[in-house]
């Protein structure tokens, strides 16, 4: 198997980082982990796709952890676009930012809809685009928040196919297909699944605890307090100021 070295250091710098940044861990569990895990069906097979550094594995320790560049915390190397699982498969699917770096987003999410079984879940967090997001994503952000690309539209056979990187991300990709816009075009080309939540989160607490660079601005005995006042306030800059989303989509409960 060959090993994608600049894959593998990237993903273990950002495990050094996690374990240096108690308050990253924080914000990952409380928020991100437990919105997800609060959503996911009990029973059956849970998959992750895009599993990088592996940290959902540490919050749910049954999920199968994929990527398509091996890691020897990894169980699957598969492309989240050709996922290696049975038709109605899987109950869960979980992915955290992945969505926004494929090749051909709406190719996976058909994957996802084959895989799950009757009632199975896509869970998802994501970057979202609203006026302060997109100036924090535009400016001060490595990957490209592109509102003009058209990602509903799939490969046809006449086309080339999709050249990228596997780093390369445009992070308004979540909100072209599930923003008010564009929401009913994407949920066509999937009859198969329906949202059960689409809800923009995440401002404050990230912000201040920098990611995933090194240094930080919010210490870790304060980001209780700064998690308080941004769920009080979300009501008032969701709208305006959220940088993530957390979707769910459902298959129906009938096979297609």
């Amino acid at each position: 198997m060959a090993i994608d070295t600049e894959a593998l250091e990237f993903f273990s710098t950002h495990r050094r980082i996690w374990e240096q940044k108690p308050v990253l861990r924080r914000i990952y569990n409380e928020e991100f982990f437990a919105r997800l895990l609060s959503f996911r069906r009990k029973d059956g097979i849970s998959v992750e796709v895009g599993a990088g550094p592996g940290f959902l594995k540490q919050a749910l320790p049954g999920v199968l952890s994929t990527d398509l560049v091996w890691c020897p915390w990894l169980e699957v190397v598969a492309d989240a676009q050709s996922l290696p699982f049975a038709d109605s498969s899987v109950a869960n699917t979980f992915g955290i930012d992945i969505l926004h770096h494929l090749a051909v987003p709406m190719a996976f999410l058909l994957e996802a809809q084959r895989v799950l079984v009757p009632g199975g879940r896509l869970i998802l967090v994501e970057p979202w685009v609203t006026p302060f997001s997109y100036f924090i994503y535009r400016f001060f952000h490595q990957e490209e928040c592109d509102l003009s690309v058209l990602p509903w539209e799939l490969m046809t056979e006449a086309q080339p196919p999709v050249e990228k990187k596997a780093f390369d991300g445009n992070q308004a990709i979540p909100y072209l297909l599930f923003g008010p816009r564009h929401r009913s075009q994407t949920l066509g080309l999937l009859p198969g699944l329906t949202p059960l939540a689409i809800e923009p989160f995440c401002l404050f607490a990230y912000l201040l605890s920098m990611g995933f660079k090194p240094r930080s601005f919010l210490p870790e005995f304060l980001y209780p307090a700064v998690s308080k006042i941004e769920k009080a306030t979300s009501p008032l800059w969701r709208p305006v100021a959220a940088l993530r989303v957390f979707l769910v989509l459902e298959k129906f409960p009938r096979a297609l």
